[in-house]
C-alpha cells in the first residue's frame, strides 16, 4: 500500500498498514433468480442493481473508527481505536459527554485533525524531522512503562480532564479531505458503551526505556540544568513521553519526549522542541516535515492548516510544556530549588532568553551561546532582520500589534531588551556571546542588547568576537569557554554584585559590521567571595583578574538577590572600601544599592563594607 498523504503531499513519516476488506456485507457474485421462474428483465436489472448498492450504502454506514476504548489512567485518560481504510487527508475527531453519545451534536469536541494511524510512535521515524531522511517504519507508541507497544496501524488520542468525574463517555469521527465530518455514532464501535471514571491531577510521563527507571528522589540535592538545543535538534534516546493536555499544543493530546539524565554531580533535563503538526511545514525552507520547531516559544494555534495559520492566535505552547516539565523533574527528581540553570546554543539561546531568563523565580543563572535577542524587520540580515524567523510559526509576516494569547505583541514579547528595560526583579546572571561574522544570527541588534543590560544594572558578562554562527564559542579565550561552568556560582538563596559601566569593557560598536573593538568582552575577569548578608550591613570581596588588565578596574556595583539587608529606597547608606573614608550612597527608588566607581586593584582583593 502506497504511503499516505495529505493535499497531495507525500507523507513518508507515516506507517503504511495494509489494505483490508472493510466490511463482511461485499460478496463476489449476485444470487442468481430462481430458474422455474424467469425474471421479467426489468426486475432482473433491478434486483442486480440492489445487490451492488447495498453493499456500498452498507459500507458508508460503517464509521472509519472501530473497537474504541478508553483507559483511565494517572489523571489521563487514553483513547485506542483500529481505523479502517480511509482516503488520504482523512483526519480524526473525539468527543467527550456525561452520558453515551449518539448524537455528537450533544457532546463536546475535544480533538480534531488527528492523523490516520495516530498510534505510530513518529519520534522513532527519523523522517518526522529531516526531510532528506530514510523514512522508517515506526512502531506504535509504548504507553506503559516496560510493556508492549501499540499497533502502529491503529488510532489514539489522549485525554486530560480539567475536572474529576464520576463517568465519561467518548466518540470518534472522521472528516474527509473536503472538510465534510461523517458524524455518524454507534455505541460499541466508534462510541463508547460504557462510562469512565476520570480524575484530576498532574500529568505523569511514561518511562521508555527497557532499563529500570530512576527512583523518586534520585537528584536529591543536585542543581538542576536545563539545556535546550538548537532548530534541527533531537535528543537522542530520550527516555520520557508524555501527552500535554490542551494549554500545551495546539490540540490537546499532543506526543513530547524528553531526556533528563544524572550526569557527574548535577540533573541534565533536556526537553526536545518538536511539535507535531500533521502536514510538512513547507512554509519554512529549511524545514518541510511535520514535527517541528518553535523557537521553544510555541505557535498559532491554527498550525496545523497551513490556510488558516495566520488567523489564529500566536501561543507559548512550548513555554507552558518547559514549566510543566520542571514541575515534575522537581516533583520526582528533588533537586536543590536554588541551583536551577539554563544554557542553549543557537534556538537553544535564543529559548534560553526569552523563555529561562524570563523566571528568576526559577533560574539562578543563564548561559545563552549566539541567541538572537530580538525579532525585527530591517533592510537586511546585516541591519538587523531577523522577524522572519518567527513567520513561519504564525502564518506569514507579523503585524506590530499582532497579540498573543497573554494579550501581549508578539514581537515586543520576544524582545528581550524590551524585557530587561521594563523588569523590576533581579533577574538571572547572564553569560552570553556572539559573533560578528554569523550569519544564521545577525550582530547587528547585539551591541544595543549590551547596553540595555549595562544600563539596567542587571548581572551579566559578555563576549564577542569576529567569528561565525558555528566559531564563537570554538575560538574563546579558556576563561570565557569556562562561564558555563560559572553558572554554579550563583544560587537564588545568594546575593551577587552586578557589574555596569565597567573600565576594562570594549566597545561592541552601532551594530555596523567594522564599528567598534572587532574582539571584545563586558565585565570580564571581575569575580567575588566573602560575602556577609545581615539585616544592619552587608560585606563583600571583589578582585579583578589580573590577564584580562594590569590596569586597576573601576566599576559600578550593584548589589542584586539580596537576602537580609534590606533598607528602604532613599535611605542613606555608608561604604567603608578596605580602610579608605566611609562614603555615603542612597538607595535608589527600586530599592537597590548600587557602589558607584568603585576601584579594583590589579594585584589584591578589595573589600566593601555597606551599612545603614
Amino acid at each position: 500500500m502506497a504511503a499516505p498523504s495529505i493535499g497531495g503531499h507525500h507523507l513518508p513519516w507515516l506507517h503504511s498498514v495494509p489494505a483490508r476488506r472493510t466490511s463482511p456485507y461485499l460478496s463476489d457474485r449476485a444470487a442468481s433468480p430462481p430458474r422455474s421462474r424467469p425474471m421479467h428483465p426489468l426486475l432482473r436489472y433491478l434486483a442486480l442493481l440492489l445487490t451492488c448498492l447495498l453493499p456500498a450504502a452498507a459500507l458508508r454506514a460503517q464509521p472509519a473508527a472501530s473497537q474504541l476504548h478508553a483507559a483511565p489512567r494517572q489523571g489521563q485518560v487514553f483513547l485506542t481505536w483500529a481505523e479502517s481504510d480511509t482516503p488520504p487527508g482523512t483526519t480524526f475527531n473525539v468527543y467527550v459527554a456525561a452520558a453515551p453519545i449518539r448524537d455528537v451534536a450533544a457532546a463536546t469536541r475535544i480533538g480534531h485533525h488527528i492523523e490516520a494511524h495516530s498510534a505510530t510512535d513518529w519520534w522513532e521515524n527519523p523522517a518526522a524531522f529531516a526531510r532528506d531522511a530514510k523514512p522508517a517504519a515506526a512502531p506504535g507508541f509504548r504507553l506503559v512503562a516496560h510493556s508492549d507497544r501499540l499497533a502502529p496501524g491503529g488510532g489514539l488520542f489522549v485525554h486530560t480532564p480539567s475536572a474529576a468525574a464520576e463517568a465519561r463517555f467518548f466518540a470518534v469521527t472522521t472528516t474527509g479531505p473536503d472538510g465534510t465530518e461523517d458524524r455518524s455514532v454507534r455505541l460499541g464501535r466508534n462510541a463508547t458503551a460504557a462510562g469512565v471514571a476520570v480524575s484530576h491531577r498532574a500529568i505523569e510521563p511514561i518511562w521508555q526505556p527497557d532499563a529500570p527507571a530512576p527512583a523518586p528522589g534520585a537528584g536529591e540535592g543536585l542543581p538542576l540544568r536545563m539545556e535546550l538545543h538548537a532548530k534541527g535538534g533531537v535528543v537522542a534516546g530520550s527516555e520520557y513521553l508524555m501527552f500535554g493536555d490542551a494549554s500545551m499544543g495546539w490540540r490537546e493530546g499532543l506526543p513530547f519526549r524528553f531526556s533528563v539524565r544524572i550526569a557527574e554531580d548535577e540533573v541534565v533535563v533536556r526537553p526536545t522542541d518538536r511539535n507535531w503538526i500533521n502536514r510538512p511545514f513547507t512554509e519554512a525552507g529549511d524545514s518541510g516535515v511535520p514535527a517541528i520547531w518553535t523557537f521553544w516559544y510555541g505557535t498559532s494555534s491554527q498550525i496545523y492548516d497551513r490556510s488558516t495559520t495566520a488567523q489564529g492566535v500566536p501561543t507559548a505552547y512550548t513555554e507552558r510544556r518547559l514549566l510543566w516539565l520542571l514541575d515534575w523533574v522537581q516533583r520526582h527528581y528533588r533537586t536543590d530549588r536554588n541551583r536551577w540553570y539554563c544554557n542553549g546554543s543557537s534556538m537553544g539561546g535564543c529559548g534560553t532568553l526569552t523563555f529561562a531568563y524570563r523566571h528568576p523565580e526559577l533560574f539562578a543563572a543563564c548561559h545563552a551561546n549566539v541567541p538572537i535577542v530580538a525579532y525585527r524587520y530591517a533592510s537586511s540580515a546585516a541591519a538587523g532582520f531577523t522577524a522572519h524567523r518567527l513567520e513561519p510559526l504564525v502564518g506569514g509576516p507579523i503585524a506590530s500589534d499582532l497579540l498573543t494569547d497573554d494579550g501581549a505583541r508578539l514581537l515586543e514579547r520576544m524582545d528581550t531588551g524590551r524585557y530587561v528595560t521594563g523588569a523590576s526583579a533581579d533577574l538571572p546572571f547572564l553569560f552570553i556571546l556572539n559573533g560578528r561574522q554569523d550569519t544564521s544570527i545577525p550582530w547587528a541588534n547585539n551591541p544595543g542588547f549590551y547596553r540595555t543590560l549595562d544600563e539596567s544594572r542587571q548581572g551579566f558578562a559578555a563576549h564577542w568576537n569576529d567569528g561565525t554562527h558555528g566559531t564563537v564559542a570554538r575560538d574563546a579565550p579558556d576563561d570565557i569557554k569556562g562561564w558555563k561552568k560559572r553558572l554554579r556560582r550563583f544560587r537564588l538563596n545568594e546575593s551577587f554584585p552586578a557589574f555596569s559601566h565597567t573600565s576594562t569593557n570594549r566597545d561592541p560598536g552601532d551594530g555596523a559590521p567594522t564599528s567598534g573593538d572587532i574582539v571584545g568582552w563586558m565585565n570580564r575577569g571581575l569575580d567575588w567571595s566573602g560575602i556577609v548578608d545581615e539585616p544592619d550591613h552587608y560585606e563583600i570581596t571583589l578582585q579583578a583578574e589580573p590577564s584580562v588588565s594590569a590596569e586597576p578596574v573601576r566599576t559600578d556595583v550593584t548589589l542584586r538577590r539580596v537576602q537580609h539587608f534590606r533598607p528602604r529606597p532613599g535611605d542613606e547608606l555608608t561604604v567603608i572600601q578596605d580602610s579608605a573614608a566611609p562614603t555615603r550612597i542612597r538607595v535608589d527608588p527600586t530599592g537597590h544599592i548600587t557602589v558607584p566607581g568603585v576601584v579594583i586593584p590589579p594585584a589584591r582583593p578589595t573589600r566593601l563594607r555597606i551599612s545603614r
